[in-house]
């Protein structure tokens, strides 16, 4: 994981980490097992056709699916295009250039059964990667902290500073109310000079 304290309130998802796991329509169904079990971080896989993205299967959804034996024999053997009519959820796109904050947001309002499916993330130069949600939970934890200590600091700065004002208040306080005094009077003038 990109280490969190680096974050900045404004950082975007393209400031986290992200997989790169992508297979063609074409892939057989046991390869994606075979790189799932190698990497269990993985969230899932972006399967593509040519140069396009034809779906997302989450490594969760496909492991699932494949615990009955019938579907493993079965689907191992398979194109993963066969799988995406059974798996394959509408993926969540978004630009590298998305902040953190509005990610969450708009991933925790998709769907109840598709909220935690990874985001696929759409860089710069049109590649495609992968953030499992719970990375991008923890960066607006981060980022939550940061703002709440931002907050902290500058109101014991700001309470701090009050005193100072009223003690600089106290040593002109006579003349200020000097200056009120006379103004009050040339107000009383201008006000008799309007009723004649």
């Amino acid at each position: 994981m990109t280490n969190l304290v680096q974050l900045k309130l404004y950082s975007t998802v393209g400031n986290l980490p992200f997989h790169d796991f992508q297979v063609n329509t074409t892939a057989l169904g046991k390869i994606v097992a075979e790189k799932f079990r190698q990497q269990p971080e993985l969230p899932g896989v972006i399967i593509t056709k040519g140069t396009k993205m034809w779906g997302m299967i989450s490594q969760v959804r496909f492991l699932e699916y494949m615990k009955l034996p019938e579907n493993k024999e079965l689907y191992s053997r398979q194109p993963i295009s066969e799988l995406l009519d059974f798996l394959g959820t509408p993926p969540l796109v978004l630009s590298e250039n998305f902040q953190i904050n509005a990610a969450v947001l708009t991933a925790l309002n998709r769907p109840k059964n598709y909220v935690y499916e990874p985001i696929i993330i759409v860089l710069s130069n049109g590649n495609l990667r992968l953030i499992d949600l719970h990375d991008l939970l923890l960066a607006q934890s981060e980022l939550l902290v940061k703002a709440y200590k931002m907050i902290q600091d500058r109101t014991e700065k700001y309470q701090s500073e009050i005193p100072e004002l009223f003690s600089q208040d106290e040593d002109n306080d006579d003349e200020v109310t000097g200056l009120l005094l006379e103004s009050k009077s040339l107000i009383d003038q201008i006000k008799n000079k309007l009723k004649k």
